[in-house]
């Protein structure tokens, strides 16, 4: 489920799917891109917040939903779904902060490092934990995750899945703030609001140039694509997803 709110010019998008950590089906995607399409056509918008509900920002994709979908047409689905999402969010004409109040945990990781933004409070956690389920990035993340962090810290955090505090995750530079337990989507929306009274077109060039001097996603995508494709219907991804509900470690295939 998706809530949008209004305060003035700045929307608040709040995924609430308690059930399941705010994790991402097919359907919470749908409806991502669409209020961010809606948001897009409305030219009195002019800033945005994302966040999750409760005590996680967003903790990836919904296994439940995807356990028994590992063909590469499910595969397919699933990269061009996150990647219209967090490509719809860099193609608004206004920047957009996520609000991390919790676990960021793999394609929640990736859409936090789609946004323009990032606010964490202290009790946000930072995982790109897609090796260890099997996968690569799916949603055009890498370019963006060098972009913030540096190549070397990238690697890092993607080939170990290692989780990141807060406090570690601004000193890298994958956050820009650290708030107080429950001030994340307080101080986002202070940050949009300071946002929007910019002039709409100066912002929307300005965000236009920082894209365009801090990504090269176009450049990487048709591999990103392919090898997600490749590692999402192996054997290794298949067991890993079983691994996670028989709580054991995955039996991972040689080379």
């Amino acid at each position: 489920m998706l809530h949008i709110e209004r305060q003035g010019s700045v929307v608040l998008w709040t995924v609430d799917r308690p059930e399941a950590k705010n994790a991402l089906d097919h359907p919470t995607l749908d409806a991502l891109v669409s209020a961010i399409r809606e948001a897009k056509a409305d030219p009195d918008v002019r800033a945005a917040v994302i966040t999750g509900a409760g005590d996680a920002f967003i903790s990836g994709g919904d296994l439940r939903e995807l356990r028994e979908r590992n063909s590469a047409a499910d595969a397919e689905e699933l990269t061009d779904a996150g990647y219209a999402l967090t490509s719809a969010i860099g193609e608004l004409p206004f920047p957009v902060v996520a609000a991390v109040a919790g676990p960021a945990i793999g394609g929640g990781a990736e859409l936090a490092t789609a946004c323009d933004l990032r606010v964490a409070d202290e009790r946000a956690r930072f995982c790109f934990k897609q090796v260890r389920m099997g996968v690569t990035t799916a949603w055009g993340t890498v370019p963006r995750l060098v972009a913030l962090v540096g190549a070397g810290a990238a690697a890092r955090l993607l080939y170990t899945g290692q989780e990141l505090g807060a406090a570690e995750s601004k000193r890298l530079g994958l956050v820009e703030e650290v708030t107080d337990s429950g001030r994340a989507v307080t101080t986002a929306m202070e940050w949009a609001a300071d946002i929007a009274r910019g002039s709409p077109k100066a912002v929307a060039d300005t965000k236009r140039l920082l894209r365009e001097a801090t990504t090269t996603a176009r450049d990487v995508r048709a591999l990103e694509r392919q090898l997600f494709i490749e590692t999402w219907s192996s054997a290794d991804h298949r067991d890993a997803i079983e691994a996670y509900f028989e709580r054991r470690l995955p039996r991972w295939n040689p080379r």
